[in-house]
């Protein structure tokens, strides 16, 4: 197993991951919300369907990612 990581570093790990699923969640609460007020063009459902499936993917990522160390 290696241990490449300096002092501090999961302390930014951490912070960075808490603002991506923010980020990543408001932004799929924004299109859901421009589809249910009936703006249902192909755009909003595109980004909608990316941002819940980065959404997931971070957190299979840091999911894995805990299982692994």
């Amino acid at each position: 197993m290696r241990d490449s990581k300096k002092p501090g570093e999961h302390g930014s790990n951490t912070k960075f991951f808490i603002l991506l699923l923010i980020v990543l969640g408001i932004n799929s609460l924004r299109y859901g919300n421009y589809l249910l007020e009936d703006s249902t063009n192909i755009y909003n459902w595109v980004f909608l369907i990316l941002n819940l499936v980065s959404l997931l993917l971070v957190l299979l990522m840091n999911t894995k990612r805990k299982n692994n160390s």
